[in-house]
């Protein structure tokens, strides 16, 4: 079932353009009373056209006004990502364990003989966002994945959330990226990436 998770920027840009849209009418009225009050200002506005500098005023900052009030109401669709579901992921000393909430419950992932090679991969869809929540059991470790620029602490005691989305076919490699022990670089984080026809057939 498809789970909504708002993105990291979503409180940033709200807080940005309610910012923007009470900071621009208050300046604007401020230097329009200043012009009007003071001795300056009221001497420069009766050689000049007051009516013609208080609509340029008004109406452009009204304008506005009323676009920023429009895109309030967007930016709750827009910054919401529909994601397929919920990817756990545990960090241990030496391995990492996943779950992917599809009835097959926790497995670890261990390193091989091969090189960059584990027993059981992530396999996940491709061209479909995920949600990430990542911990750890003992010390702390980091998931990396540099090919999708992901890079995630997992502390224990702490869930660290995220998201991701893969947009190409193939198995990809990553590594933890904090020194975690003697056994640091032994943990790779290998990621098969498969078409959905792929995976349901």
């Amino acid at each position: 079932m498809p789970m909504y998770v708002y993105t990291p920027l979503y409180s940033e840009m709200v807080g940005y353009i309610s910012f923007l849209s009470a900071f621009i009418p208050v300046w604007v009225f401020l230097v329009l009373g200043w012009q009007l009050c003071s001795e300056y200002g009221a001497a420069s506005l009766r050689n000049e056209s007051d009516l013609l500098e208080f609509f340029w005023t008004v109406v452009p900052s009204t304008c506005v006004g009323f676009l920023c009030f429009l895109n309030l109401g967007c930016l709750g669709n827009d910054l919401v990502l529909k994601t397929r579901g919920l990817i756990k992921v545990i960090g241990r000393q030496w391995y990492w364990s996943y779950d992917l909430n599809d009835g097959q419950g926790l497995y670890d992932s261990v390193m091989s003989d091969f090189i960059d090679g584990v027993d059981k991969p992530l396999r996940i869809y491709a061209d479909t966002p995920y949600n990430l929540s990542i911990t750890s059991s003992d010390v702390i470790h980091s998931f990396a994945l540099p090919v999708v620029n992901l890079k995630v602490d997992a502390i224990p005691g702490r869930l660290n959330n995220t998201f991701f989305c893969m947009n190409h076919v193939g198995v990809f490699v990553g590594y933890c990226s904090e020194l975690c022990g003697a056994g640091h670089a032994y943990m790779p984080i290998v990621v098969e990436s498969v078409e959905k026809a792929f995976v349901n057939g």
